[in-house]
């Protein structure tokens, strides 16, 4: 065995809303539809089900948080990525500095930068007015 495929899976209220905002907002292409409330998307080479939830199982919704550790030779890209599209995430601490990522659900997106340089990155404010 050389690899696994492995995806990480977000639980939300409603896909279509949710695959709006990862393809609209965040610029993740669709991969796949299943037609019964599952879709895959994906950005970068990182793919993410969302899963609609159903009435035996609401409380998954917004429970979700995938991380990524960015390399060097990722980092600009990555920068880019954001600018262009002006995605502005928070800061926050989780074993060291970490750019989050939040969708409509709850559901996180935790990325930690090389060498924790945020340089050129816009947050988004917080009630600090940071």
């Amino acid at each position: 065995m050389t690899a696994l495929y492995a995806r990480a899976v977000f639980f939300v209220s409603d896909v279509e809303r949710s695959t709006s905002f990862y393809a609209e907002q965040l610029g993740f292409a669709l991969g796949w539809d299943s037609d019964d409330g599952v879709v895959q998307v994906g950005l970068l080479g990182f793919e993410l089900i969302l899963n609609q939830t159903r009435a035996d199982a609401p409380t998954r919704v917004g429970n979700g948080r995938v991380f990524i550790g960015l390399d060097d030779d990722q980092e600009s890209t990555f920068r880019e990525h954001l600018r262009v599209r002006g995605i502005r995430p928070r800061r926050t601490e989780w074993g060291r500095p970490t750019l989050v990522i939040t969708d409509p659900d709850g559901n996180e997106l935790f990325f930690w930068m090389p060498h924790d340089d945020f340089t050129g990155i816009v947050f988004e404010e917080d009630s600090t007015g940071r």
